[in-house]
C-alpha cells in the first residue's frame, strides 16, 4: 500500500537525508572486516568480499533505531555460483554519533560500490545528512569498506571532504585518465568557486587517505542558468577514461530538462554541450545511465524522463514517461545511430503510454540473456492494471547491433505468473532497479525495489536471469523483518548499489 504524503516527502528526498555515523553490523552468513586485508584478485566493483561473484546493497532509509527516526540501514546479498539469497547477507545499521544533532539518518540513501582503495574489494558509499556540534547541516559520504569477510561493520565518515555539506550526488570513476578512481561530486559553495558546479577528488585513495590527493573543479553550465540535479559516469567516447552525463533543469523555466555531456581527459572535462533528438529539443529527465547497449565499446546515455507532467510534455513523445537514448561514439554521441525516445506508445512496447505512468523512473543496464548486449530495466511505478492505481511494473528492453529493441521485452509486476506477493494500489513496484551478475555466468539477475510496499515498510525482488532473459522462476521477495529490522516506513528497497 502508498505511503502518507509526509513520508513520501521523505522517501523522495532520501537520498540527501541521512546520518554521518558508525554502521553497527548484523551479520549472517559474512561477518564484517574491520581492517585492510590481503588483496583480492577478483576487482569486480560491486564484490564486497573478492569471492569473484557481484553482490548488493539495499538501502533501508527510513529504519528506525531505538528513539531515532529515519536512521537507515542497509541490507547486503552476496553472490554465489547459485545466484542470490537472504541466507548470504549482512546487515549495517546505524548506532549513533555522539557529535551529531540532526534528528534524521538516511544511512542507506543514494548508494555506490566501487573499489575506492584499489585493494580489489569493491566498497560501498551512501550518502547521509547530519549536523555537527562544529558545523553545517549538510550531505557528507561514509564508505563501509570491503573484505573478504565482507563489509567493515563501521564505516569512514568522508569528512575531509572540500564543500562537503553542498554536495547534491556524487559518482567514483577514473575521469582523468590515470588508472585510480575519482570522487566526482555535484554541489560547490559559492565561496570557494561561484562558477563552479562540482569538485573531483582525485585517487588514489587510502583508508588513511580517504579523500585523495588533490581537488579540482569543474563547470557544466558557465552561464549559471541551469541547476545541476545529479550525475552519472561511463566511457562514451571509448578512450578508457569515464565521461560523465549531468543532468540539469533551466534556472528561468522549472519545466526545462536537460542533459549535459562532459569528456574526461588528464587535463580535465571538455563539455560537449546538450543532449538532444534529431528535432532538437532537448533530452533530459529524472535520471540518467550510461552503458554499452550494442556491444561498439562506446557508452550509451539513457535518460529517463519519467515525469510527464510538464508543459514541454505536450509536444514531446513523453507520454506515460519516456527514455531518451543517445547513443555513443568517437566524439562523445554517435554520427551513425541517431538519439531516440522510447515509450509504450512505441511499436512493439508492451503496454499503452499513459499519463504518470513513470517509465524511466529507475533505470539500470546489464546484459540480462548473456548474448553479449547489454540491455535495460526501468520501473514504471505508476502503471496501473488489473484495477489497480499505481501498482507499479517493471520493463526490461533487450539490446542489439542497433540499440535497444522491443522484440523479447519482459514485463514483470506483482500479478504476474510466477511474481511473489500480491499488487496492491499505490505499491509504486519498480521505483528502483538493478542488474547484477551475482551467479558469475555472465547474466545479470533483476533487483526491483518498491520501498511503498505494505504501507512504507518496503519490500525487495530478486529475479533470476536465463538465456531467455529475465525470469519469474526462482524469483524470490523479502521485507525488512528478514533483516532482523523494525519494519515501520523503512523504505527498504528506496537506494540499490549494485
Amino acid at each position: 500500500m502508498n505511503v502518507s504524503s509526509q513520508r513520501r516527502a521523505l522517501l523522495a528526498t532520501a537520498t540527501g537525508i541521512a546520518l554521518a555515523a558508525g554502521a553497527l553490523a548484523v551479520p549472517a552468513a559474512a561477518a564484517p572486516a574491520q581492517a585492510a586485508a590481503a588483496a583480492s584478485s577478483k576487482h569486480l566493483h560491486d564484490d564486497f568480499n573478492g569471492d569473484g561473484y557481484a553482490d548488493v546493497a539495499i538501502g533501508a532509509p527510513g529504519t528506525a533505531l531505538g528513539s531515532q527516526r529515519g536512521a537507515g540501514a542497509v541490507t547486503v546479498l552476496y553472490g554465489s555460483a547459485k545466484g542470490l539469497s537472504t541466507a548470504r547477507k549482512q546487515v549495517l545499521t546505524w548506532s549513533g554519533r555522539k557529535n551529531a544533532e540532526s534528528p534524521e539518518g538516511g544511512y542507506g540513501s543514494r548508494l555506490r560500490t566501487a573499489d575506492l582503495d584499489e585493494d580489489g574489494y569493491a566498497d560501498l558509499l551512501s550518502t547521509v545528512s547530519w549536523t555537527p556540534m562544529d558545523g553545517d547541516h549538510g550531505t557528507f559520504i561514509e564508505v563501509n569498506w570491503g573484505g573478504p569477510k565482507g563489509l567493515s561493520a563501521t564505516p569512514t565518515l568522508l569528512s575531509g571532504l572540500p564543500d562537503a555539506t553542498a554536495m547534491k550526488d556524487f559518482t567514483v570513476a577514473d575521469v582523468d585518465g590515470d588508472k585510480h578512481p575519482d570522487l566526482v561530486r555535484l554541489g560547490v559553495h559559492p565561496e570557494t568557486d561561484p562558477k563552479a558546479d562540482g569538485a573531483v577528488q582525485h585517487g588514489p585513495f587510502t583508508r588513511a587517505n580517504p579523500v585523495g590527493t588533490r581537488t579540482t573543479y569543474f563547470t557544466v553550465d558557465p552561464d549559471r542558468m541551469e541547476l545541476t540535479q545529479s550525475l552519472t559516469a561511463g566511457d562514451v567516447n571509448g578512450d578508457g577514461i569515464a565521461d560523465l552525463a549531468v543532468r540539469t533543469r533551466s534556472m528561468d523555466e522549472s519545466d526545462s530538462r536537460g542533459t549535459a555531456l562532459l569528456l574526461g581527459g588528464p587535463g580535465g572535462f571538455t563539455n560537449k554541450g546538450w543532449l538532444s533528438d534529431t528535432e532538437h529539443r532537448s533530452i533530459g529527465g529524472e535520471q540518467v545511465v550510461i552503458g554499452d547497449l550494442n556491444h561498439d565499446r562506446y557508452g550509451d546515455i539513457v535518460v529517463g524522463h519519467s515525469d510527464d507532467g510538464y508543459d514541454s510534455d505536450a509536444w514531446m513523445p513523453t507520454k506515460g514517461g519516456a527514455l531518451g537514448v543517445v547513443y555513443g561514439g568517437p566524439q562523445g554521441t554517435s554520427t551513425t545511430l541517431k538519439p531516440v525516445w522510447i515509450n509504450q506508445d512505441t511499436a512493439g512496447v508492451p503496454g499503452a503510454g499513459e499519463f504518470h505512468d513513470g517509465m524511466g523512473a529507475a533505470l539500470s543496464i546489464g546484459d540480462t540473456d548473456g548474448d553479449g548486449y547489454n540491455d535495460l530495466a526501468t520501473g514504471l511505478p505508476g502503471e496501473d492494471f488489473d484495477g489497480l492505481t499505481d501498482a507499479g511494473t517493471v520493463l526490461v528492453l533487450r539490446g542489439s547491433a542497433k540499440g535497444l529493441t522491443a522484440k523479447g521485452a519482459k514485463v514483470l509486476h506483482q500479478n504476474a505468473a510466477g511474481v511473489p506477493g500480491t499488487a496492491e494500489k499505490g505499491d509504486r513496484f519498480g521505483r528502483a532497479t538493478a542488474l547484477i551478475d551475482a551467479g558469475g555466468d555472465k547474466k545479470t539477475e533483476l533487483i526491483a525495489g518498491d520501498p511503498d510496499e505494505n504501507t512504507g515498510e518496503g519490500a525487495v525482488w530478486a529475479f533470476p536471469a536465463t538465456t531467455g532473459g529475465i525470469t519469474a522462476k526462482g524469483a524470490f521477495s523479502f521485507g525488512p523483518a528478514t533483516a532482523a529490522l523494525p519494519t515501520w516506513q523503512a523504505f527498504l528497497g528506496a537506494s540499490l548499489g549494485d
